[in-house]
């Protein structure tokens, strides 16, 4: 995007651009950025991809990809002759074939011409988009070579950070070196001071929205599918494609990065831009049925050359679990950056795969020994012949069945746990819970029902799985967007009226992000304070709270990782202040047991509660677990080794400081959360109950997306 209000440099001073400025041209050179958004975005990106180096690097590697593999799926298909490659004919046609003669690889390759007269319509048309592709990347290597040469030049002059002192601070310290600059650099012309939350909303504008659309429930990622029951699905692709039709393309709501297009704040033109929206979603869709087989072969062969030479060595990684896409926007906090996300389900990791392990499954144990058994007892006289006379394995096809077996046998061992860990789930559940922050209250003491398990298993699959979903996206997206996305088009062009906020020096953005408690809050998940619960649920109307208290947790986390930001809504800064007091008081003696972040959590002040309030299962964990415990939080911390995090330039004994308090206050919310339903006798535990949603139907005209859907978490 074009950046404005760049001092332009005479020839003579372009070779010291990133060396040497004088005081006006630094002072005035990042005066009035028109596009802070992507500006803040290149400045964080520039922070966690180590620099202009780098990008520039993976930039032009992502460049050689595309081409590498155009040109060698070409090859594999045009360029080898494969009756000559596999012995069906001789390499020469004048002599007679013989089992012992070399296959050379001049008698394989096929000259360039004969390849390209191979060439057919069908050939052109996989090449087509592939090229464009090919161009779209070469393009991105210049736009990144230009646009970062200013982002490395605001870094060196403006923030007075060198490159080489880049991994030295963290993105906090960043920040507040930004916010500093603009005092002096005028970038934001609209204010003065910039603020935490200005830089992560512009950063953030469209992740935000993207949060809140299926915190809502807007975009369709549950699935009713015969035989397999709800399902989750959401892959990179259909991903790629609602940003197309909801941020970036030319028929998108928004008219430029920061701001909706008029229209779309009039209730009046509602039924016309979602007719309009129906149009353009119909569109994609066709396009992508269309590019559906170039898409998938391309899928194919990248999954197949990124992942073969992993599985092959270790078959085995196909089986360890992964945080799929959908839990990456289901578990984000409004106002989250990637890496401190990543951080959150780093840490979750442990505990979520102990969890899922922890479930026994008898048949499939059953079926992976005897496969065992069975492929041990083929492939051990193959071996032993081999070991006889190695010319057993010039039999056709007997290394394949050898790499099969082996592989086959591998699998099955990874399924086989024979010294599985005797654990309490609900326990696990509670540590996850303490990383992630978001958990269905319909698993409150479910954690160890198959129901529960098969349902977190959806948002943290095997990696095979995950694979599986990204070869299938080109096939299965166009129907998703067709025949679920489309019809909800009212529904989205209502959001976008509805959810949007403007603000002075940030522009258009989604109102959730705000984390306004008195608009978009949900009273089920504070103290009720002097009101009674009845009537702080009527103070809020059902439609302009957000679900599964997003608002409160991504105010509660925001606050306490940028303390130095305050709040503008008094009621938010009470709410913050008294969470956080309350969470000192109830565990201040594990957070001064925790001053030493390499200790683990097992090492923490033993409980002082009497060991028969506790289960078996709890018995030896530490105190804040006995104390989680006591609430109905029943849980330990998780027990990851943090040491190899904090080394890595990125995350200080702060942060990890700082995120302890944050897990430590997202329990203390939920426990909230829970006996405010427990005292209004909630039994559904759900914020969307279908009895505050039928009080609310004056609303529907306003907001009809909001209708109660089945969701499974």
């Amino acid at each position: 995007m074009p950046e404005t209000g760049y001092q332009v440099l005479d020839s003579e001073r372009e070779g010291e651009v990133h060396f040497q400025f004088t005081p006006n041209i630094a002072r005035n050179r990042w005066n009035h950025i028109e596009d802070l958004d992507t500006f803040f975005t290149r400045i964080y990106l520039y922070h966690q991809r180590h620099g202009f180096i780098c990008l520039i690097l993976q930039s032009t590697l992502d460049l050689f990809q595309v081409i590498f593999l155009l040109v060698f799926s070409l090859f594999l298909f045009y360029c080898i002759d494969y009756p000559v490659l596999f012995r069906d004919k001789p390499a020469d046609s004048s002599r007679v074939m013989n089992g012992t003669d070399k296959v050379r690889l001049s008698d394989v390759f096929l000259p360039a011409s004969k390849c390209t007269s191979k060439f057919t319509f069908f050939t052109y048309l996989y090449m087509i988009p592939l090229l464009m592709f090919a161009f779209f990347r070469l393009m991105k290597v210049f736009n990144v070579a230009y646009h970062y040469a200013d982002i490395k030049a605001f870094y060196n002059v403006a923030l007075h950070i060198p490159d080489k002192e880049l991994q030295n601070y963290t993105w906090r310290e960043i920040v507040h070196k930004v916010i500093e600059a603009q005092k002096e650099q005028n970038m934001c012309i609209h204010k003065l001071d910039l603020t935490e939350l200005d830089i992560y909303q512009r950063i953030l504008r469209t992740k935000n929205y993207l949060i809140a659309l299926v915190n809502k429930s807007v975009l369709p990622t549950h699935f009713n599918i015969p035989f397999l029951g709800d399902v989750i699905y959401f892959s990179h692709g259909m991903k790629y494609n609602l940003n197309l039709l909801l941020f970036w393309g030319p028929w998108s709501p928004f008219e430029n990065n920061w701001h909706l297009k008029p229209e779309y704040k009039q209730s009046g033109k509602r039924l016309e831009l979602a007719q309009s929206m129906r149009r353009t979603i119909s569109w994609v869709a066709l396009i992508n049925i269309l590019l559906s087989p170039v898409i998938f072969t391309w899928q194919l062969i990248y999954k197949l050359c990124d992942n073969a030479q992993m599985v092959k060595n270790e078959p085995s990684v196909l089986s360890i679990r992964m945080w799929s896409l959908y839990s990456k926007i289901y578990l984000r906090h409004f106002n989250e950056l990637d890496h401190e996300l990543s951080a959150r389900l780093s840490r979750a990791y442990v505990p979520a795969a102990k969890y899922l392990q922890s479930f026994a499954a008898p048949v499939s144990v059953i079926i992976a020994k005897n496969t065992m058994f069975f492929t041990s007892a083929i492939m051990v006289p193959i071996l032993a012949m081999t070991v006889y006379d190695d010319s057993i394995l010039s039999i056709e096809h007997m290394i394949t069945i050898l790499s099969g077996l082996s592989l086959l046998f591998l699998i099955c061992r990874s399924l086989v746990d024979d010294d599985k860990e005797i654990v309490c789930q609900e326990s696990l559940m509670t540590a996850i819970l303490t990383e992630v922050h978001y958990l269905p209250d319909s698993w409150v003491g479910k954690a160890h029902t198959q129901l529960v398990s098969n349902q977190f298993s959806q948002i943290f699959p095997f990696k095979a799985n995950y694979l599986f979903n990204e070869l299938i996206s080109p096939l299965v997206t166009p129907f998703i967007l067709f025949f679920w996305l489309r019809p909800r088009s009212l529904e989205i062009v209502d959001f976008y009226r509805n959810y949007t906020a403007e603000v002075a020096g940030v522009g258009d953005v989604c109102a959730f992000s705000m984390m306004n408690l008195r608009k978009n809050g949900n009273p089920a998940w504070r103290s009720p304070g002097p009101l009674s619960p009845g009537t702080l649920v009527a103070k809020l109307p059902q439609v302009d709270q957000a679900e599964d208290g997003k608002v409160e947790m991504s105010l509660l986390s925001f606050s306490v990782r940028n303390p130095t930001w305050d709040p503008v809504d008094i009621e938010a800064k009470e709410f913050v202040d008294e969470i956080i007091a309350k969470t000192r008081q109830k565990y201040s003696s594990t957070s001064n047991s925790v001053i030493n972040p390499f200790q683990h959590h097992d090492n923490m002040v033993c409980s002082t509660l009497n060991i028969a309030e506790i289960p078996s299962c709890l018995i030896g964990l530490d105190q804040s677990t006995r104390l989680l415990h006591k609430e109905g939080l029943t849980g330990r911390p998780n027990q990851i080794n943090y040491s190899s995090i904090m080394r890595s330039s990125i995350f200080s004994t702060n942060d990890y400081l700082t995120s302890i308090e944050v897990n430590q206050s997202a329990l203390l919310l939920h426990s909230i959360h829970r006996k405010q339903l427990d005292e209004r006798g909630n039994q559904a535990s759900t914020s969307t109950s279908q009895s505050v949603y039928n009080t609310n139907t004056n609303l529907q005209e306003r907001t009809p997306l909001l209708k109660p859907s089945a969701r499974i978490i």
